[in-house]
Parts: structure tokens; C-alpha cells; sequence
């Protein structure tokens, strides 16, 4: 059995890794996956879990992410909110904009409407350490 040297596999693993976030992605699909119902809500809270399900890059805005926002309100009574976030929505905290996963623990204010898809989906973003 030959051995194939590392510098020799790097361009393939690379570009293999670099085309699997861009599979079956595009702008369409994520914008045009929900259609929103109902008036806009806000809830006020803290992020408890910030789950990425797809990061790719797009041409209008390199480096958007989608997945989910677990938010528990800052009425003690209230139950967690779980809000989905497309690549449509900037993602901002504390003036910059930011990833999924950085919003974990942030104190946050997210705006979001109801989907016929069913679950409740997010407008805006906008958090603070």
C-alpha cells in the first residue's frame, strides 16, 4: 500500500470541507422556507441556548448563519421561548454583528411572528452582554 503525503491531500479535504455548508443552500431557501402569519411580539430575556444548524456564506451577506434561540424571559413565570433564526435576520450584540452561538448567555431582545410552517420565527436580534 503507497502512502500519500499530506500536502498532496490538503487541496482536496479542503475544498470537500469547504463545499459541504454550501450544499442545497441558497438565498431562497432560507428566506422563502416560513411564511409569516399574526402581528410581530417581542420578548426581552436571556439567551439560554443558541443552536447553529447551517452556516454558509451568500453573496449578499458572507458568513449568515441559521439554527435556533432558546430565550427565557425575564418574567419568572414565563416559560422558555424557542425561535428559529434564518439568514435573513442580522444577528447584533453590543453594536456588532455576530454568530449564532456568541449570543449564548446575552441578555437579548428579539422580535419574531408566527409561521404557517409552525414554529415562531425571529425579525430581529439585537442582545448585550
Amino acid at each position: 500500500m503507497r502512502k500519500i503525503g499530506i500536502s498532496k491531500m490538503r487541496p482536496v479535504v479542503f475544498a470537500a470541507l469547504a463545499a459541504i455548508p454550501l450544499m442545497g443552500c441558497s438565498e431562497s431557501e432560507s428566506g422563502q422556507r416560513f411564511t409569516m402569519v399574526g402581528e410581530e411580539r417581542e420578548v426581552r430575556g436571556t439567551v439560554t441556548d443558541a443552536k447553529l444548524t447551517l452556516c454558509a456564506p451568500t453573496p449578499e451577506k458572507p458568513g449568515t448563519c441559521e439554527g435556533t434561540l432558546t430565550v427565557q424571559p425575564a418574567a419568572s413565570d414565563a416559560g422558555r421561548i424557542v425561535v428559529e433564526v434564518t439568514r435573513n435576520v442580522k444577528l447584533m450584540k453590543d453594536g456588532q454583528s455576530v454568530f449564532l452561538p456568541q449570543l449564548k448567555g446575552a441578555q437579548a431582545i428579539i422580535k419574531y411572528r408566527a409561521s404557517k410552517e409552525g414554529p415562531s420565527v425571529a425579525t430581529s436580534v439585537v442582545a448585550s452582554t
